[in-house]
């Protein structure tokens, strides 16, 4: 392995950790149930966009799938691990349509994407407790999801903003 292919294993394993840790604090700590049940923030997110803005597609659909992956290790792989799963594939699905499109700034990405995790975990819902009534639901994952689809855009884009500003003041520096 090159000194390059280790550092970049080095970052995505810290980014994965702390995706996971940002995912299972959130559920524990942060719930967002007095606006609507189930309504989370999704900060974990932030990480999946800074995955694919630094390393690109590949290494966010791996990202993404382990942090689902690890996070139900802690959580348990019950009902919320199928309904977790469904909205990451919809959501990936998505954005990686429309990355390579090029159509989309981050932050149409970022709102995009949390509207369509929402769908997804809406189907699995349906389909796991065989009701049709869960679709109503959308409305309300759909203005929430936009909202922090925003909130996390806007987080992904300085921390993106900062991290190329390093790199290249860490390259000018050598």
């Amino acid at each position: 392995m090159t000194k390059s292919s280790i550092q970049k294993m080095t970052r995505l394993a810290l980014l994965l950790a702390i995706g996971v840790v940002i995912n299972y604090g959130e559920a524990v700590l942060l719930p967002l149930a007095f606006i609507a049940p189930g309504v989370k923030l999704g900060l974990a997110n932030t990480i999946g966009l800074i995955v694919l803005y630094y390393f690109g597609i590949k290494e966010f659909v791996s990202i993404g799938f382990l942090r689902v992956i690890l996070t139900a290790l802690f959580t348990g792989f019950g009902f919320n691990f199928y309904i977790a799963i469904s909205g990451w594939a919809l959501a990936t699905i998505v954005i990686v349509i429309f990355y390579h499109w090029q159509r989309l700034s981050i932050f149409g990405l970022s709102m995009t994407s949390a509207v369509m995790h929402g769908a997804g975990q809406i189907i699995m819902v349906a389909i796991l407790y065989q009701s049709k009534y869960v679709i109503n639901y959308l409305p309300i994952l759909f203005f929430t999801g936009v909202a922090s689809g925003l909130i996390i855009a806007v987080i992904a884009r300085e921390v993106l903003t900062r991290v190329r500003l390093t790199i290249k003041i860490d390259n000018y520096e050598k």
